[in-house]
């Protein structure tokens, strides 16, 4: 077979195109990404703001392309339950509730068909061969049991090399699953800190591309979760926790806000923020937003490996301002000390956790002894 050389402008085209096919491979285009937005409990009026804004962040940046599994249409309403009147007598209040209860029975039977086509809905969405053509997911305030299929193969899709990205009340969905609850990062236990308040807030790497937009220490007014025991620090980076001795109340444990973490070889991103309309209103947000969900598609690079000597530190500055209000102590001398003796010994606090996790047991009026234990631990000297 004869060969032919390529003529100079010959080559120029070839090697321009030898060119664009590698900034395309190195550059790829955006990902596809599954929305969530369903709820089967609480459902946050801020879904309404999160799903456009979602769409624009993935299109603005050219990040991703969100096909969305919303709720679906023409779900009768659920009665509410009879609050009993001052002045009701006992035999209306028993009619009443009597009413309300054949009311419930009327709904689940409505219900029924509705609760079918969310099935069928999700046995579509969540099908291996669906499943397949995204690069990840999004829990978009979901609550409740959502009625996944196959709940062990959608953990293992994520382990494959997918990203999961949770905003809100992402951890307040599936909570019966031990394995969900460990993916995500945490369990939902309640929110002392409201959406009406403005919070304290700490950045703990004021570098890393995930929260780099925020400062170091701010305050900003959204609703914040706390987490049940199932959460685990070693699985976790926690980047941004609340601050405690800038919040009400002062509760005497870690509130961790926004984290990442290596799932497999997959990529979990969660942000608690995202209870308030303005939350996702905001470009400060949008930009943390985006950028952990550039991080969890694996557009970035960035830390990921847990860090719980860095939580374990931050506990412990939570205890020192719970302590030092609830006891009439210099807040800002006891962790002054604190913090000294854990730039000495990072271990230092991480291993006061047992004495720390006992608090979380303790009602406010019972506390004062471990507090006691904490402080001498503090004051102790010789480390």
């Amino acid at each position: 077979m004869a060969y032919r050389s390529l003529g100079w402008s010959a080559c120029l085209v070839l090697a321009v195109a030898v060119c664009a096919v590698t900034r395309a491979a190195e550059q790829p285009g955006p990902a596809r990404l599954l929305v969530v937005t369903v709820t089967t409990g609480f459902r946050h009026a801020s879904i309404a703001t999160a799903e456009p804004v979602l769409e624009e962040l993935g299109r603005e940046r050219g990040l991703f392309h969100a096909d969305f599994l919303r709720m679906p249409p023409g779900r009768p309403t659920a009665p509410r339950a009879p609050q009993r009147k001052k002045d009701t007598s006992d035999e209306a209040w028993a009619a009443e509730q009597a009413a309300f209860k054949a009311a419930q029975e009327k709904f689940k039977q409505d219900d029924a068909p509705w609760q079918q086509g969310l099935k069928e809905q999700f046995a579509t969405a969540f099908a291996p061969e669906a499943l397949a053509t995204f690069d990840g997911v999004v829990f978009a305030s979901t609550t409740g049991d959502l009625p996944i299929p196959d709940l062990p193969a959608f953990l293992e899709w994520i382990k494959s090399g997918k990203a999961f990205i949770g905003f809100h009340a992402a951890t307040d969905t599936l909570k019966s699953s031990d394995a969900y609850c460990e993916m995500v990062g945490g369990a939902f236990a309640g929110h002392p800190w409201t959406a009406g308040g403005e919070h304290g807030f700490v950045v703990h790497e004021p570098g890393h591309p995930v929260v780099a937009m925020f400062p170091e220490r701010f305050r900003w007014k959204d609703e914040i979760y706390q987490y049940d025991p199932r959460y685990k620090p070693e699985n976790l980076r926690v980047l941004l926790s609340l601050d405690m001795a800038a919040s009400t109340p002062q509760e005497p444990w870690h509130v961790p806000v926004a984290w990442v973490r290596d799932y497999g070889k997959g990529r979990v991103f969660a942000t608690n923020f995202g209870h308030n309309d303005a939350t996702w209103n905001d470009p400060v947000f949008k930009k943390h937003a985006a950028a952990g969900i550039a991080w969890a598609l694996g557009r970035m690079a960035a830390p990921a490996a847990p860090n719980p000597e860095v939580q374990a530190a931050e506990y412990l500055r939570s205890v020192v301002a719970a302590a030092a209000a609830a006891g009439g102590h210099d807040a800002d001398a006891l962790r002054a000390r604190a913090d000294a003796k854990i730039a000495k010994d990072p271990s230092w606090a991480a291993g006061l956790r047992p004495l720390l996790l006992e608090l979380r047991g303790r009602k406010p009026d019972a506390r004062a002894e471990l507090y006691a234990q904490v402080l001498a631990e503090i004051e102790k000297p010789g480390r």
